[in-house]
């Protein structure tokens, strides 16, 4: 899930962005060093140069972005990395993703982070799209060597994509991890894995592989992610998110190619035709949503409906359960965060998964960040997480004190922080932060959220312009229907 992350229109902030980008990589290119060098790789590894990103582009593009709380010390190189992996039927396959390292310096940590929803082979990480580029100059621009899968049948790998198959998602990450550990530049020791939407529950899902193989992992931090599949299905079939129908039509479309079914035990045959023509052919998320009806259920057939409704057996619902990556006990540290105000995958995603895992005895934490939407909660939670992982040591514990931490405790947007010596925050949007004895914040969390509101009423104003689009969309679906 996360398809609004990937609609939006960039207008005259992009524009300005890349007018400024192409003059500061204008005069790099006159001190020839706008281009990433060649790196050793281990067999069966090919990297392709892409680009490099000047500290300059990456302190306007993080500005442009919203995310204001965010430094960058490095100019990023940007690889193509193919790799080997196999797919669901267990064949060997080729499969892309994106390579980001700091220049000049020894990267201290592995990150892969994980990308949301996209309909569209070209819309991933390795061909620096929004959110590759984004991952690229906030881990990478602060020191980390960052990998961003593109999963199977996605960027330049064959085959249907296995949306929200969490073995197959796993899978993509895991063999991009061992295969990236042998590049020159990529640190060993623990990974740090972090993904929005449907790379929160493919994060969960490659954490719960490498832990079971005996694997150490620093920690994981998912953002907005249906990690209880079956109960996101049955929220999304009341349509309360304008893209539910998108969801649910392209992992009826993934589930039965994955299981070997036909797409009519899923979808009406109207429905299941006009899925595979809009899921095998080239289609924007705009047209998909679009060419698909505002309420979900519509789309189903009566037999599958029937099952769900009374809670009977089904293969595609028993799929569903097999797929949940919320009911296991991780190792190490988990944070999720989410979006108060999130209609596509809602809160409870995140606060029952902490409650299950709680209950079996592992350190998970579910992380408010706020009354913001899907979109705008990876924008919120990014510093959070940058500022989670730069305290974690190398077995995955927090290098503070024991009480609470403010970047963690607070959800809003920051800027004009400061930290001391021990990396904890001492100023919140200017104002003085102070703990007591057991490290736990003085002040009440209400105060430092009045402090976040004039930021976080700019992420509102963004989710009324996406407000504009969406409304636009359900017009072209009045017009279909």
């Amino acid at each position: 899930m996360g398809i609004p992350f990937n609609i939006r229109r960039r207008g005259f902030a992009w524009s300005l962005f890349k007018f400024i980008e192409l003059a500061a990589l204008a005069a790099l290119t006159l001190a020839g060093c706008t281009f990433p060098a060649p790196r050793r790789t281990p067999d069966g590894v090919r990297l392709t140069p892409l680009k490099t990103y000047s500290r300059f582009a990456d302190w306007v593009r993080l500005r442009l972005a919203g995310l204001s709380g965010i430094g960058t010390g490095y100019d990023v190189d940007c690889y193509r990395m193919l790799y080997r992996t196999h797919d669901g039927a267990g064949s060997p396959i080729e499969v892309s993703g994106l390579l980001a390292l700091p220049r000049g310096a020894q990267a201290r940590r592995l990150v892969s982070f994980q990308h949301g929803t996209t309909t569209t082979r070209g819309a991933v990480p390795s061909r620096l799209d929004s959110t590759g580029e984004a991952a690229a100059v906030v881990i990478a621009g602060n020191g980390y060597a960052l990998i961003a899968p593109d999963y199977i049948g996605l960027g330049s790998s064959p085959g249907q994509h296995p949306y929200l198959i969490a073995q197959d998602e796993a899978r993509a990450v895991t063999d991009m991890i061992a295969a990236a550990r042998g590049i020159e530049g990529v640190p060993d020791g623990p990974v740090f894995l972090s993904g929005f939407s449907q790379g929160g529950q493919a994060s969960l899902a490659a954490m719960r592989t490498l832990e079971r193989d005996g694997e150490q992992v620093l920690g994981a931090a998912p953002v907005a992610g249906p990690y209880d599949i079956r109960n996101a299905f049955g929220t999304a079939l009341f349509g309360h998110a304008p893209a539910d129908s998108l969801y649910l039509a392209y992992m009826s479309w993934a589930y039965a190619g994955h299981y070997g079914h036909p797409l009519e035990s899923v979808l009406t045959s109207d429905y299941a035709r006009r899925a595979r023509d809009l899921f095998e052919n080239p289609h924007s998320p705009q047209q998909i949503m679009a060419a698909l009806p505002a309420n979900p259920r519509t789309m189903f057939n009566a037999v599958l409906l029937q099952a769900f409704d009374s809670g009977e057996s089904y293969w595609f619902l028993d799929a569903l359960r097999e797929n949940d990556v919320s009911d296991w006990s991780p190792r190490a540290p988990v944070r999720l965060y989410y979006g108060s105000a999130d209609i596509d995958v809602l809160p409870e995603q995140a606060l029952e998964a902490q409650r299950v895992m709680r209950a079996r005895g592992s350190d998970v934490t579910a992380v408010d960040v706020g009354p913001v939407d899907h979109d705008a909660s990876i924008v919120v939670a990014g510093p959070l997480i940058l500022a989670w992982l730069e305290s974690l040591d190398a077995d995955g514990r927090v290098v503070q004190k024991s009480g609470t931490i403010a970047a963690a405790a607070l959800p809003q947007p920051a800027s004009d922080n400061t930290f001391d010596a021990a990396n904890e925050m001492a100023a919140f949007n200017g104002t003085a932060v102070s703990y007591d004895a057991n490290g736990d914040l003085n002040q009440r969390r209400d105060e430092y959220l009045r402090m976040g509101r004039a930021q976080t009423s700019g992420c509102n104003q963004r989710r009324e312009q996406r407000g504009f689009r969406l409304r636009s969309v359900r017009a072209a679906r009045e017009q279909n229907d």
